[in-house]
C-alpha cells in the first residue's frame, strides 16, 4: 500500500499538481510534507539594519555524509553569490580559520575573524533529512535543509529559512510489462548521480528567493 501511495504521489508530481508556496518559518508545528513544496522563512527587521555585505559559510550540521555536506556548503557559497556582494566558502574559509587559528563555534574566534576578514555575517546550514528508499519497482530522495544566517552573535538572527524536497521514479506493476519498466525506472534514479546536487539546488533557490538582494547598496 505504501509503495502505490507514493507511486500516485509521483503521477501526481508530474501531472504538475505541485506548486511552491512560501510560509512564515514558525507557521506550524509539523515540517512540511512532500507534496506541499512549501518554503518556510523568516526575515528579521535586523536584516534591513544591517544588511549583511559578506558573509561566511559556516560548516554544516546535522546528519548526512560527509561528501553530501561539503556539497550543500558549495551550493550554498553558489547561491548567496547572488545576494550580498561577498561570501566566503567553505574552502576559502578552511584556510583563514587554520593561517588565523579561529575556532568560529567559539563566540571571541567569531569576533576576532569577523574584525580581521571584515566579514561581520555567518550562514550555517543544517541538514534536517537526507533519506534514500529503494523497493525493486520504487526508488526515492528525500532532502531537507535549513539554513540560519546571524551576526557575530549566534543569537542574531537576520534571516532563516527551511524547505525540503523529494524526487523518485518507478510504477505500479499492474501487469508484466508494467512491472519491467517499473524497474528500469526505478534502477536509473537510483544510480543517477547527478540527482543529489540537482536536489540540494532545487532546495537552496527556492529558499533564496526570500532573501532581499543587498548587492551594491
Amino acid at each position: 500500500m505504501k509503495l502505490i501511495l507514493i507511486a500516485l504521489m509521483s503521477l501526481c508530481l508530474l501531472g504538475g499538481c505541485m506548486r511552491t508556496t512560501y510560509s512564515p518559518y514558525d507557521g506550524g508545528a509539523e515540517k512540511p510534507q512532500a507534496l506541499d513544496r512549501q518554503v518556510r522563512f523568516d526575515v528579521r527587521d535586523r536584516f534591513y539594519r544591517d544588511p549583511p555585505r559578506c558573509l561566511t559559510i559556516l560548516s554544516v550540521q546535522g546528519a548526512g555524509p560527509t561528501g553530501f555536506k561539503e556539497q550543500v556548503a558549495r551550493a550554498a557559497a553558489r547561491h548567496f553569490s547572488g545576494k550580498v556582494d561577498r561570501v566566503i566558502g567553505p574552502f576559502e574559509r578552511q584556510r583563514l580559520t587554520r593561517r588565523l587559528a579561529f575556532d568560529l563555534s567559539h563566540p571571541g574566534d567569531r569576533l576576532r575573524y569577523a574584525s580581521r576578514t571584515r566579514c561581520r555575517h555567518f550562514v550555517e546550514p543544517t541538514v534536517d533529512t537526507v533519506e534514500e528508499s529503494f523497493a525493486l519497482i520504487w526508488a526515492g530522495r528525500n532532502i531537507g535543509l535549513s539554513l540560519t544566517l546571524t551576526g557575530v552573535e549566534r543569537k542574531d538572527i537576520l534571516w532563516r529559512g527551511f524547505h525540503q524536497t523529494t524526487r523518485g521514479d518507478g510504477g505500479l506493476p499492474i501487469s508484466p510489462l508494467a512491472l519491467g519498466g517499473a524497474m528500469i525506472r526505478a534502477a536509473r534514479a537510483r544510480g543517477d548521480t547527478d540527482q543529489v546536487p540537482s536536489m540540494i539546488d532545487d532546495v537552496l533557490r527556492r529558499m533564496l528567493k526570500t532573501v532581499p538582494d543587498v548587492r551594491g547598496l
